[in-house]
């Protein structure tokens, strides 16, 4: 029998409609719609039949984009009958709340109020600073990943995704997110992880690069790991983000709080001043320890955002210059990209100037005025070029996975790059790029060859044994978590013991011992959570 793959979660009613099949069956080449009562509302035939070397198999698309009367539906093709999806109005809206309460539940070094997901507050108290004899408190932020651990250069492309996905929802929602057991506000959220920032930061303005124990835990409750905390050095990326994502951060809290938006601008400052006076401190674990290392062998894409967002942040056009100077070392890398990711910080630096205040812009003067312009023109540029090469790659296979490999992280990672579609399509209205977001939102929810919705919670077959610490605890997922996704590497013993040989994008196993295809991670969520803003 054929598999349909549909967006388990369901779609807008003025939305793209697009599902895929399995061709087992030349001779099918129809397909049906079909209401909860049982009745044909739509019918159609395939389109786009191809054999995809991506998923292993021929494969077609079934679009039912015309369909836009609010119901309950499934599809029906050669005898096969699809999970049951919806058409309607809001149907994203529960799923973007879930994503976002993910991180009130992530948060360290406070009680948590849950009545599942709860806990007294962990990880509290001095911590080892490595390599001295000296300690100090950093609590605060939200659990990394599937572990424990918080890691700045995570965090800050967290807080960065958070605070854009404010600035395109806010009108709806009004900045408050109402969960079961408080109204808590987005920027709330992401000052939560701002006040453990600073926590981290150290007098003469170099960050800490993370804050953890020596090593991992096993599956046990947050407040049960008692083992020693141990602020890992300082990096010259974990300074930069910091400081990128400090400064970004402050217009959002001047209004409300402006002691603490000017102490974000103070200490941004301060670590750019850090960073202005010494050569790269690249991070590596030592020896002692072994929790995640988030190494990076290139430091120009965070020093490049830190400045954008200090320029943004403060008008003054030294930051301008020096950023102009970081962009063009930083294209000298052959690893140089115009992308999103925890490793990757040049998107996040455009954007901070796409999203510049006009009215500094026309303050700066007429030289300054011209480097700037000059800028955000090769920005858009870049920007555009980007969602066309993920436009190209998306088109080449039949469930439009945007990027050139399959790795570990994918499923953020085709998040990162919707982001990217979208930014083109505001930068263009070319409403194919925003086609080909809405299809990698469905790829997530379902429309993928393992047949998974692949956030917890959601859908007719979601994800359900994520490698995340609290849910192996309990033996139930935690909500509104994505999965990392298939990685054609197989950088873990059940990958490589489960899925040898099978076809890239389904190199994925829904197994709690899977961590390089099935861990969760705050940085992952973020994008997940900034896509649905778009939808709502």
């Amino acid at each position: 029998m054929s598999k349909i793959f549909v967006n388990q979660v369901g779609y807008l009613p003025d939305a793209d409609k697009v599902a895929v099949v399995e061709v087992l069956n030349e001779k099918a080449a129809s397909f049906v719609v079909k209401n909860n009562k049982g009745a044909v509302v739509f019918e159609g035939t395939l389109s786009d039949v191809r054999q995809d070397e991506l998923a292993g198999g021929k494969y077609a698309l079934v679009d039912f984009s015309a369909l836009s009367e609010e119901g309950r539906y499934t599809i029906e093709y050669d005898g096969n009958e699809s999970y049951g999806f919806d058409i309607k109005a809001g149907v994203y809206k529960d799923l973007y709340r879930t994503s976002l309460e993910y991180f009130t539940l992530s948060r360290c070094g406070e009680a948590v109020k849950d009545p599942v997901w709860g806990h007294e507050a962990c990880h509290t108290g001095p911590a080892d600073i490595y390599g001295t004899d000296r300690k100090k408190t950093a609590d605060g932020g939200w659990h990394d990943a599937g572990d424990y651990g918080r890691y700045i250069v995570a965090g800050a492309k967290t807080v960065m995704d958070l605070l854009y996905s404010y600035e395109t929802e806010k009108g709806l929602y009004g900045n408050t997110m109402k969960f079961w057991h408080e109204e808590l506000s987005i920027l709330d959220e992401v000052r939560f992880e701002l006040e453990w920032f600073l926590r981290m930061q150290r007098e003469d303005g170099a960050v800490y690069h993370k804050a953890s124990c020596y090593r991992f835990c096993g599956f046990i409750w947050p407040d049960k790991e008692k083992d020693p905390l141990v602020l890992a050095p300082v990096s010259t990326t974990a300074t930069a983000d910091f400081a990128g994502a400090c400064a970004y951060a402050a217009k959002f809290y001047k209004d409300s709080d402006p002691d603490f938006a000017d102490r974000l601008i103070k200490a941004a400052k301060l670590s750019q001043e850090y960073l202005d006076s010494h050569e790269d401190e690249l991070y590596k674990n030592p020896p002692e320890i072994t929790t995640g290392g988030y190494g990076d062998g290139c430091a120009k894409d965070e020093r490049y955002f830190a400045l954008c967002a200090l320029f943004g942040a403060t008008g003054d056009a030294e930051y301008l210059k020096k950023a102009v100077q970081m962009r063009k070392e930083l294209q000298q890398n052959p690893w140089w990209g115009d992308g999103f990711g925890w490793g990757c910080f040049t998107g996040f630096g455009n954007e901070c100037l796409l999203r510049l205040d006009q009215k500094l812009l026309e303050s700066l003067d007429a030289e300054s005025r011209k480097i700037a312009d000059g800028l955000i023109e090769e920005i858009k540029e870049a920007v555009i070029a980007t969602a066309d090469k993920a436009l190209e790659i998306a088109d080449s296979n039949v469930f439009a996975y945007p990027l050139p490999k399959i790795f570990w992280g994918s499923n953020g990672a085709v998040m990162d790059a919707g982001h990217c579609l979208t930014m083109a399509y505001d930068l263009t209205g070319d409403e194919e790029y925003f086609h080909c977001f809405q299809r990698q939102l469905s790829y997530i929810l379902g429309v993928n060859p393992v047949d998974y919705c692949y956030v917890t919670g959601f859908g007719s077959n979601p994800m359900k044994n994520p490698h995340h610490r609290p849910s192996g605890f309990l033996k139930k997922p935690m909500p509104g978590m994505l999965s990392g996704g298939p990685g054609a590497g197989l950088n873990d013993a059940i990958a490589k013991e489960k899925l040898q040989g099978a076809a890239p994008l389904k190199c994925f196993i829904d197994h709690q011992g899977s961590y390089s295809t099935n861990e969760i991670a705050i940085y992952w969520n973020s994008p997940l959570t900034l896509g649905l803003s778009r939808m709502l």
